[in-house]
């Protein structure tokens, strides 16, 4: 979840942060129910500021609380913690996290590209290319592997599709120019058909391309 996603506490109007649970619970006991919660840590928030008063007052304790929402239920509620530093070690580090996300989807495309490889299934292999939900490196690695085995059939749906992602439109286009250089062919400028790299004259559209 992008921090702008997160709710906010209605106090001080901070972005909550994602706080991992720890195995006990501060009140009855039973569990929290869910891995995480979103909890603000802003020291400056009014109902951390005031809750060190009113804990004092009401429990005679030197403690606080912090302003919390249950993610799945969206449940409201403080947490007490007894020092400004206290849970602050439970604070998920969502930039690490992300990465360690990243990572696995790019280890599981990257199974699965190498398994099309092996069988050799180049019709799933130019899918996995085409596929905007696949992780950008698995997929230029598909267009690099197209580009080195695959035949000029493949060109036609490469160039119909369009990449939403950059880095892989322009590998794919990498993959199209070295097909043609293996092949000894090149896309007509008029007519856009595959004609031989050293065609005077194009089979299709008969524009000629002496001076191109």
């Amino acid at each position: 979840m992008k921090k702008e996603d997160r709710p906010v506490c209605p106090h001080c109007e901070e972005t909550l942060k994602k706080w991992e649970v720890p195995p006990f619970n501060f009140s009855d006991g039973l569990g929290w129910g869910t891995n995480f919660l979103y909890v603000c840590f802003n020291d400056e928030c009014s109902f951390y500021v005031n809750g060190w008063k009113r804990m004092m007052d009401v429990y005679g304790q030197v403690a606080s609380y912090r302003y919390m929402i249950i993610p799945d239920t969206g449940e409201e509620g403080a947490i007490p913690f007894m020092t400004p530093m206290a849970g602050k070690g439970n604070i998920i580090d969502e930039d690490y996290e992300r990465e360690l996300m990243e990572r696995e989807a790019l280890r599981q495309s990257l199974s699965k590209l190498y398994d099309l490889m092996r069988a050799q299934d180049e019709a799933g292999i130019l899918d996995f290319l085409l596929d905007e939900d696949i992780v950008t490196d698995a997929r230029s690695k598909a267009a690099e592997y197209i580009g080195e085995h695959m035949d000029i059939d493949v060109i036609e749906p490469i160039r119909n599709h369009l990449f939403v992602d950059e880095v892989v439109k322009e590998a794919a286009n990498s993959a199209i120019e070295e097909i043609h250089r293996r092949h000894f062919t090149m896309e007509c400028p008029y007519c856009a058909e595959i004609i031989k790299a050293r065609a005077k004259i194009c089979r299709f559209c008969k524009s000629e391309l002496e001076e191109l």
